[in-house]
């Protein structure tokens, strides 16, 4: 089981999540036109895109990725970091969508642990949102650690070796 493995298995929780809960997936883009409601999760970092139209395409958005790896005595756990991305060209209150996003993420992950048996998330989540925003998108993120089996030591003679 790699890093790689957790962040592919807790999008595809998030899917099958966001497939379920439709009534709780509408209440986050409240007064917004229905094409805003498909929430795509990918996995490693978010498609480059350079236009506007394109942008609007890709959100709203979750993406998991790995962010760092620690291994210790203790055990091992993954960093995963959950980016989230909206679009919304209304400069006054075009993050309320942003915020109730990262919210329902946030309530899911700690309602679900471990995910899929088998991702249990280790302490807390830490949720941000930047000052500086790419408007029309808006984004945040939440960062949490998730154990990971601890790799048993292979020692070379046991391959072969001398």
């Amino acid at each position: 089981m790699t890093p790689l493995q957790c962040a592919k298995e807790i999008a595809d929780f998030l899917r099958k999540e966001i497939a379920q809960d439709q009534e709780g997936v509408q209440a986050i883009f409240v007064d917004k036109p229905p094409e805003t409601e498909e929430i795509c999760v990918f996995v490693g970092f978010l498609p480059r895109v350079s236009t506007n139209a394109e942008k609007k395409k890709l959100c709203p958005a979750i993406v998991v990725r790995p962010e760092s790896v620690s291994d210790t005595d203790d055990g091992s756990s993954v960093k995963l970091l959950f980016s989230v991305t909206t679009y919304d060209e209304d400069k006054e209150s075009g993050y309320i969508s942003l915020y109730n996003l990262l919210e329902w993420i946030r309530f899911k992950l700690l309602s679900n642990s471990p995910i899929g048996e088998r991702w249990d998330l280790r302490s807390s989540l830490e949720t941000a949102v930047p000052d500086e925003q790419p408007f029309p998108q808006w984004w945040g993120y939440l960062e949490g650690s998730f154990v990971l089996p601890q790799p048993h030591k292979i020692y070379w003679r046991n391959l072969g070796g001398r």
